[in-house]
Order: C-alpha cells, then structure tokens, then sequence
C-alpha cells in the first residue's frame, strides 16, 4: 500500500512539474516500439485484424521540435509481414497461395499534434522514404530480394508523463512502390483482390524519451544563455528578466497563466480558473460582487447580506433554502404559505382557502353532517357516512325513476326516441336536479333477437341517445354516464313475448 501511494505521488509530481511533450527545452524526441504488421495487397487484406496471421514488429522514430503544433520526423519500423490464401484454381495443389517477408522501412516526413501543453495528445504523420524486402512465396522457389519506395501515413495517440517522458499508441500504413514481393503481380490473371500495390500496417505501442538539443541544451561556445534561469534559452524567451521565484513558465519563458484571465499563476489566487483581476483571478460567475468561493449561491445573484443568494419572493428565507421561493411564507413552514390561516400550510392543505381542522386535513365540515368536506361529495346537503356525506336516494324515488325508465320506447329497429316518451324523461330530469351531486349510470339492454353483435350496438346508440336528451334538458354531461349491453343481462325469460318485452329496456342508477 505505501509503495503504490508513493509511485501515485512521484507520477503526480512529474505529470504537474513541466510542460507536456517535446519543447523548445526539449527538442529531439527518441522513440522506440513494438507491435503487429498486418497485409494488404493481391492476395487479400489483414488490416485491423481482420484476418491472421498477424506478425510482430520493431519501430523507432527520431524527431525535431519545430513549434507546439509540428515536430519533424524520420521514422520507420522492422518485422515480418505474411498472409495465407486460397486461390480459384481448378488444380488444388495450385490454389494455397501464401507468403512470409522481412521488410524494414526508412522514412522521413512530419507529426502534426492537433492539442499543445496537454498530456493527451492525438497526432498524424506524414512521410516518404524506402523499404526493403526480403520475401518468400508459396508458389515460387525462389526468395524475392530487393528495394523500393515507400509512402507513409498513420495516426496516433501520445501521452506525456512530463516534458521528457512518454508513451504513444500508432497506426502506420505503408504503401510501396512494388507489386511483387507477395508473389501476386498486378499483371497476374489471379489478380483480382487489389489493383493497387503491396502494403502493409504497422499498429505499435511503444515510449519516446525527449532531450535538450543545440542551443535548446542552453550552451552555446561553453556558457549557458539563460540570463533568468527560468529553463527557457534567451534566444527563445520572450520575458528574459523573469525570477526563479517567479516559475513555472510557459514555452515562451514567461510566467505561466494557466487560466488564460491575464494574470500569471504566482499572482493569481485561483490559477485554474477564469477570473478578473478585482478578485485575484478568482471567478465571480453570476457578477453578485462575491467571489464563488464566498458565495453560497454561485450561479444566481444575491446580495452580500444573503451571502450571494437571491430572495425571491422576499419573505427573508432565501431560495436555497426556501421549499416555495417564488411565494412568501413564514419561516415555520420553511417560506411556503398558510393562505386560510388554519395553521396548516397550503402544500398539506386540502380546502387551501378554507380554514379546517387538522383532522379535516385542513376543510372544513360545511354541513355538519360529520363528513369533512373533502371527503364529502355532497358539502352542503348532510348526509350519512355511509353515503359520502350525501342524502339517502329514497326508496319512493327510486321507483319514480324505474317507472320513468319503463315508459322510454324506440321506433323498431332504431335508436331514436318515440316522442311518447319524452313526458317520463322529463320526470327523469326532475329527480336528477333533485340530486344534483348524483352521478347517472344510463344502461341499455335487449331481447336475444337478432345478431348479438348487433344487439350490442344498438343498446349502445340507444343510451347515447337517452343521455343526449338529458344534456340538452340541462343535465351536466359529467355526471352521466351511457353504456350499452346488449342482450348479456336478460331480467326475463327471452323464450316467451312478455319476457323479450321486459328484457327490451332502459335502467337508471344513482350513485354518489
């Protein structure tokens, strides 16, 4: 345990001490690497292990600091490439086409690095030089020995421990100028795979070393050129009467200014963050005047007296700890409002404006009939417990209601109302604004003549027009109901006339 904290801390010292990657300190760049190579070419394609084998290789890169975005690069790598095939011959012994070749290439171009001073740093290269081949194929005796040219292309990864230490992932595809050394021609009738020359990819992981070189080395005629002593060369440093006392520095020898705000990082009280030179460089990101270190609410403004937190509803509770913030409220309720004044805020208030008892969870018993009127669907008029808080429907009214249901009559066949039965839904409409907080349940049945399926829609029209005559008579839509059965809840027998003509009917039922 205490050595992995001890190898965390000294990785952590020299990831922080100095900048990330080849500098104008550290000018040449030394790589060393190993990985696969994989085949592209006649006979068919390996590329990002599409198909083995797979064979190891050796890579190196030699390379020159020119500016944070461009380093010059001479690089190259060394190893065996292969492939094995089988070919459309008619002769089997003909058809396993394979080969195995040593191949080294030479090659000089750039590394552009699309991100500077970051230790991840992703890259391409560029480059052209020369290869040199020694092959042996299947189909032939003879081993291929010779040299070409070569094109080089590739990108990568590089993560930098500290200025002088690193590792890099790379994909490198290397395009020659020889279309031979896999036993495959061009002008070969089997050529079919790939009109293009022999390739290769070489995919490495490996690590990089970066060392002072020239006048970099800060000597030059045996003395050294860095007046400041700040690690920067004179040549290249643009604040040449920087102290050590002042360091870090940046590539250009000036003090480093880490957050961009102007102000150097010894100066600056929150180096890593944006900040104006009023505070330090510290942030004040909603401009209240209080820094965000201070400022318990940094993202709103608020006044120095609410330690930077915004009042809203300015009730003296402030937002972050206001469980209302846009309305005012007592602090006993944590900023929410008590509207009725009952003692019980409004959020656990069921009658919000009218005050109630606790138990009545804040209503009040309007009625008096025991039933708080949140629970009571009838507030006004008393009623049972047993009943919502609503009068009992009396038994004479219900057979008022039944007798009104026997008199509604359809033209045959029909959903429409024969006009003989308006008196008896008039009555219907009486009894309902005599229970005006009663709900209407309109049910249409019929006899078993006919297509159920038939029966089931016409019931349903039947209601719907039984409850349209209700609406326009002044009935409220919301407390009617209208559904249709069909012939599925006879009350008589559908085998005699008498029974079918009971079963042919319209019910009501009031319910709260």
């Amino acid at each position: 345990m205490i050595k992995g904290k001890l190898l965390f801390t000294i990785l952590a010292i020299m990831s922080v001490n100095q900048a990330f990657s080849q500098s104008a300190e550290k000018r040449l760049g030394i790589e060393l690497s190993g990985g696969l190579n994989e085949y592209q070419g006649d006979l068919g394609s390996a590329l990002f292990f599409a198909k083995k084998p797979n064979y190891q290789g050796v890579g190196y890169s030699l390379s020159y600091y020119l500016n944070p975005n461009i380093d010059l690069a001479f690089f190259g790598s060394g190893g065996d490439v292969g492939f094995f095939t089988q070919l459309p011959y008619v002769i089997p012994e003909l058809s396993d086409a394979y080969f195995r070749a040593n191949v080294a290439t030479v090659n000089g171009g750039i590394r552009f690095k699309f991100l500077k001073d970051k230790p991840f740093t992703p890259y391409i290269m560029l480059g052209a030089g020369g290869i040199y081949l020694h092959s042996n194929v299947s189909q032939d005796p003879n081993s291929y020995t010779g040299a070409a040219g070569n094109v080089a292309g590739g990108f990568g990864l590089q993560y930098s421990v500290n200025e002088s230490f690193g590792f890099r992932y790379q994909s490198t595809f290397n395009y020659t100028f020889n279309d031979i050394w896999d036993g495959q021609p061009y002008a070969y009738l089997v050529h079919t795979r790939n009109k293009n020359n022999d390739a290769f990819a070489f995919h490495s992981l490996g690590f990089f070393i970066n060392l002072p070189y020239g006048e970099s080395a800060g000597m030059s005629g045996g003395s050294i050129k860095d007046k400041d002593k700040d690690g920067v060369t004179d040549k290249l440093d643009k604040c040449p009467k920087t102290q050590p006392w002042q360091l870090p520095v940046d590539e250009d020898g000036c003090p480093r200014d880490s957050d961009q705000d102007t102000i150097p990082d010894y100066q600056d009280s929150c180096p890593y963050q944006f900040g104006p030179r009023k505070f330090n460089g510290c942030p004040d990101k909603d401009n209240d005047g209080i820094i965000d270190s201070k400022d318990r609410c940094p993202e709103k403004a608020g006044p120095i007296e609410n330690n930077g937190c915004p009042d809203t509803d300015g009730d003296g509770i402030i937002d972050i700890e206001d469980q209302c913030p846009a309305v005012k409220g007592p602090k006993e309720f944590n900023g929410c409002p008590d509207t009725d004044g009952d003692g019980i805020e409004d959020r656990k208030d069921k009658c919000a404006t009218v005050a109630g008892p606790a138990e009545g969870e804040g209503c009040p018993d309007s009625d008096g009939d025991g039933v708080y009127d949140n629970k009571d669907v009838c507030p006004k008029v008393a009623g049972p417990t047993t009943n919502k808080g609503c009068p009992e429907i009396k038994k004479e009214v219900v057979e008022r209601i039944a007798l009104a249901a026997k008199g509604i009559n359809f033209e045959t066949g029909s959903d429409k109302i024969l006009a003989e039965s308006f008196d008896d839904l008039d009555n219907l409409v009486k009894i309902l604004n005599e229970y005006k907080e009663a709900k209407v349940s309109i049910e249409g049945h019929t006899d078993n003549v006919g297509v159920p399926a038939e029966n089931l829609t016409l019931s349903q029209k039947r209601s719907d027009a039984v409850k349209a005559y209700l609406v326009s008579a002044g009935i409220s839509e919301t407390r009617l109901t209208a559904t249709g059965y069909g012939d599925t809840k006879p009350i008589a027998d559908n085998k005699t006339k008498p029974g079918k003509a009971k079963n042919r009917r319209v019910d009501f039922k009031l319910a709260y």
